[in-house]
């Protein structure tokens, strides 16, 4: 009994660490693209209660369903009520709910591997940041874990309910992402190859085990059917998700943006070095992980290590051998290599081994953990959008708010305020996110190219039409300089000569002494 309370009091205190990892200074980072795309389809759902499942774009609706308590204990009236932290609090109480329900965990593994996985996963350097972004990963990886860790629980006790909850836990993982399959698959095929004796029918009917699989893939396409269909309003979603898979698959093979080679993932994991910034690597967790490994090879009894090893080697193979790849995506393996990560480490420091092992393989934790620990700050404190850290990818740069600062400014002194006409002028429709900072203003209109009737208050552009603009603007506008949004992406500033008169009239009347 004691040792269970204490195990429930690390698990609690550790889940305490990641909460405050996963919360601190939430919004310490401008919006992403992808992020701002996202809070807008999530104030579509908040706004009108109703979600269209779109099988090209976007993923799965349990991102902005799991964001919905959050909108309503803030009760905002407009969009531009939303902060950026309003947003990902969700996905961060989700990252942190990860490490609590590696519990579920205990049957199949032991205590002190599960508490060694989950004080690795607290200080994780990729869990930690993208557990502060408001994009479908973190919420797919606890999917995972749910799914594996019930698995595991039926498994030990042969109950419908576990089989049911797996079941759930595969529903919600589909409706999150396409590409759950993958991960829904790579466990499947583990369990395959390493089949127990209660799965095969010895000592439990075979009938019983089939009627509990059946229960299990019904719950699943049901949840997954529930939620895509917006809960039943939108039936249709049900084939369109089956159609995602045609324009998913075109993309796999990957785009001049997202195409990187097979060992991608690998590189951010085992050395990644650039520019100004640290060493970043998850090499503990890696070593640990060959250690899990090899313990689940020699040891007689390691029916779910062996799976699990089985399972981190799948899904690391297929998402290299995919040329398609995001930083995010390596979060399923990571969740993989750190469960195996604490078998090897409780295996090291297990009373069988000699002293001298538990000696090193304490040493060895240790160092890893307040390495992982420096590299988390570094990560989602320090370098949280420097482009040589390799989880930051296509981040929005910190210039960016200047978008929303120079609009507010200039509507502060224009007769229409908030109603003031913007324009954004852009070849494609990758200008996100400035959608995100210009929400407040209800008249902005969004061009692909350069329209007949340009003039507006104030237009901001794609630097490619600065010779159209220049021609066409020079007589009315100032050209106001430039914003940057992305890496080496800026945005052409164009006031008006009228407005920005006025605006520079009302500064020098403030700065004058009273």
């Amino acid at each position: 009994m004691k040792s269970r309370l204490a195990f429930g009091a690390a698990l609690v205190v550790l889940t305490g660490a990641a909460l405050f990892l996963r919360t601190w200074r939430l919004e310490n980072r401008p919006f992403h693209a992808d992020e701002s795309v996202h809070a807008f389809k999530l104030w579509d759902l908040y706004s009108r209660g109703y979600y269209v499942y779109d099988p090209d774009e976007y993923h799965g609706p349990t991102l902005y369903y799991a964001a919905l308590p959050v909108l309503a204990a803030r009760r905002p009236v407009r969009m531009a009520d939303l902060t950026e932290a309003d947003c990902r609090l969700a996905v961060a109480l989700i990252g942190a709910l990860f490490v609590w329900v590696l519990w579920l965990f205990a049957p199949g593994l032991g205590r002190r591997a599960v508490l060694l996985t989950a004080t690795l996963l607290t200080v994780s350097a990729p869990n930690v940041f993208y557990s502060r972004y408001f994009i479908q990963e973190t919420l797919l990886v606890f999917g995972t874990a749910l799914l594996i860790g019930c698995h595991m629980r039926y498994g030990v006790t042969h109950r419908l309910g576990w089989a049911l909850a797996a079941g759930g836990a595969a529903g919600l993982m589909l409706a999150t992402k396409e590409t759950a399959v993958i991960t829904i698959g790579a466990w499947l095929a583990a369990c395959c190859v390493f089949r127990s004796a209660g799965e095969t029918g010895q000592g439990k009917p075979r009938t019983a085990l089939r009627w509990h699989a059946t229960g299990a893939l019904v719950t699943a396409v049901g949840v997954a059917a529930l939620v895509l269909s917006n809960f039943g309003r939108n039936l249709a979603a049900v084939p369109a998700y089956l159609q995602s898979f045609s324009p998913w698959l075109e993309r796999a093979h990957g785009t001049d943006l997202h195409a990187h080679p097979w060992n991608y993932y690998m590189g951010m994991l085992l050395w990644h070095r650039a520019g100004n910034g640290p060493v970043w690597t998850e090499l503990p967790t890696v070593v640990l992980a060959a250690f899990g490994a090899g313990a689940a090879v020699v040891r007689r009894q390691a029916l779910w290590e062996r799976r699990l090893v089985l399972f981190t080697v799948l899904l690391l193979a297929v998402y290299s051998a995919v040329p398609y790849k995001t930083p995010w995506c390596v979060l399923n393996p990571v969740l993989g290599l750190t469960l195996c990560a604490g078998i090897g480490g409780a295996w090291l420091m297990s009373a069988e081994r000699p002293s001298w092992v538990r000696v090193v393989g304490a040493a060895m934790v240790g160092a890893g953990l307040a390495h992982m620990a420096y590299l988390t700050y570094q990560t989602s404190f320090v370098h949280q959008t420097n482009p040589a850290s390799p989880y930051v990818y296509a981040q929005t740069v910190p210039d960016a708010v200047e978008i929303q600062r120079r609009a507010e400014a200039l509507a502060a002194v224009h007769p229409e305020r908030d109603r003031m006409v913007i324009k954004v002028l852009w070849p494609d429709a990758y200008y996100w996110p400035m959608p995100w900072y210009l929400r407040r203003f209800e008249n902005v209109g969004y061009y692909r190219g350069v329209p007949r009737d340009v003039p507006a208050p104030l237009v901001f552009a794609h630097p490619m039409y600065d010779e159209t603009l220049t021609r066409r603007l020079e007589a009315t506008h100032l050209m106001n300089g430039y914003i940057g949004l992305r890496p080496n992406v800026v945005v052409q500033v164009w006031v008006d000569f009228e407005l920005w008169k006025r605006y520079i009239e009302t500064r020098q009347r403030s700065q004058r002494p009273q």
